[in-house]
């Protein structure tokens, strides 16, 4: 498929681009190409390439832009029209009807229809835009880019479309070199590349070494829903690296000196190996995982220079065999020295069976959300006493699994639970709390806490109620 057959019917700007309105200037054309090319990156790909039409200023434009996005959900065809008024041949569906035995019949004849058709378009959209995809990469030198996205939809592309996606990338670090690699001040295989986006595409350790030997440049690399047979991610470049909902079958390390900003959302790990970590110049830290699916637990090395970082566990509560379940207390200790802190889904196994105490000298902010608390406290008084100079401290929606017999969903306040509290003083005098709930325990909480300390005052504590 040519280029052209992409945009069979574009809306031809009239009057604005290639052309003028009651005779007025085209005052778009006339800007510079880099303008113009600022523009078209915010585009897709398939659009970029139909600006060509537009005008002769605008023909070769698409070959030259800087940030190239290749996205199957530009070739999404709609399925045929469910208005069933009339039939293509004029007839109404009274007169239809009269045809038919056995309405049943319809039913089953309208739903082989549909997953014909389903079936049709899935595989005729893929043949489209893979001939779209491997033209473009022809065409364009997208060595010469200073970003690229490929985003393959998983559930409508065919099985085999992840591994081919990978080819198209393959194909491109061996053979694409930059025309201007001494002008650009590169060697001659380095391309310019700096943001690297992959969604639904199949990889393994050799995408890893073309990355290193030909996008030296590269400082943000994002792999979303990604298949990746690949033992470890190594960087002397890399700013940013975002790994969401990818699933990996032995990754044991990621390393890179450069790293400003880490991001594992979701996914899985599914070989038994710890997944190390040395980062140590990492300014924001983001870990949300299951700790089933990650079973052989994250080692963190200490990142001195975190100011934010947020770590959600799932399933601590159900899951016992799994080393990060066990770890974290050692993953609270390599982030000590975070600014602002969220954690999300911890247990009461968070600080192990014997904490050392660890200082969070610097922290500022700290969230418990959805915490297991009925740890009588220990938690919390850990981190109180833990953070000299803490500002605000959030509670929400965490668990109390000890009740009263008076209303179910408060906590006991009595001579043996919440010891942990009674005996500790806020240090902070200008702490505010605020306590998102949505059960009974909200304002139970806040009297506990207002009991307990001298330093607390009532005007520095707010309750949300949430449904």
């Amino acid at each position: 498929m040519e280029l052209g057959d992409a945009f069979r019917k574009p809306a031809r700007a009239s009057g604005v681009v290639g052309g003028s309105s009651a005779g007025g200037p085209d005052r778009l054309s006339s800007q510079p190409d880099c303008l113009l090319h600022t523009i078209m990156s915010s585009l897709k790909a398939r659009q970029a390439v139909q600006t060509c039409v537009l005008s002769t200023r605008w023909r070769h434009l698409w070959r030259s832009v800087p940030c190239l996005d290749i996205d199957f959900d530009e070739f999404n065809k709609a399925p045929p029209s469910d208005d069933s008024s009339s039939s293509d041949d004029g007839t109404s569906d009274s007169d239809s009807d009269r045809w038919n035995d056995d309405p049943d019949d319809d039913d089953d004849d309208d739903d082989n229809i549909h997953n014909d058709w389903e079936h049709f378009t899935k595989y005729k959209d893929w043949e489209d835009f893979e001939d779209f995809a491997m033209t473009l990469i022809r065409r364009c030198n997208i060595a010469q880019l200073d970003s690229f996205r490929l985003h393959t939809d998983g559930s409508r592309a065919p099985e085999f479309g992840n591994r081919v996606a990978a080819g198209w990338l393959h194909r491109a670090m061996k053979y694409c070199t930059p025309d201007r690699a001494n002008q650009q001040g590169l060697s001659s295989g380095s391309w310019r590349l700096k943001r690297l986006h992959l969604c639904h595409v199949l990889l393994d350790d050799h995408f890893v070494k073309c990355v290193s030997s030909v996008c030296r440049s590269l400082e943000d690399l994002e792999l979303d829903n990604c298949s990746c047979e690949i033992q470890s991610i190594t960087s002397q470049s890399l700013k940013t690296l975002v790994l969401k909902r990818c699933g990996w079958r032995n990754l044991s390390e990621i390393i890179s000196p450069t790293l400003k900003t880490l991001v594992i959302d979701g996914g899985s790990n599914i070989g038994a190996c710890v997944l190390v970590i040395l980062a140590p110049s990492v300014v924001y830290l983001h870990l949300a995982m299951r700790v089933d699916y990650f079973s052989g637990g994250v080692s963190l090395n200490e990142v001195p220079s975190v100011a934010k970082a947020l770590i959600h566990l799932w399933y601590h509560k159900y899951v016992y065999a799994s080393k990060l379940a066990g770890d974290q207390f050692k993953l609270l200790c390599s982030i000590s020295n975070s600014t602002n802190l969220e954690l999300s889904g911890v247990g009461t196994t968070v600080l192990g069976k014997e904490p050392k105490f660890q200082e969070f000298k610097n922290l500022r902010s700290l969230l418990l959300d959805r915490c297991d608390l009925s740890d009588d406290f220990k938690t919390l008084v850990f981190f109180l006493r833990s953070s000299p100079i803490l500002e605000k401290l959030t509670l929400r929606c965490c668990e109390f699994l000890k009740y009263s017999n008076k209303k179910k969903g408060t906590p006991i306040l009595n001579k043996t639970s919440s010891s942990e509290l009674r005996g500790l003083d806020l240090l902070c005098e200008n702490l505010k709390v605020e306590i998102i709930y949505n059960d009974g325990y909200g304002p139970h909480l806040m009297q506990l806490l207002l009991r307990i300390s001298v330093n607390l005052s009532k005007n520095n504590v707010k309750l949300t109620k949430v449904n």
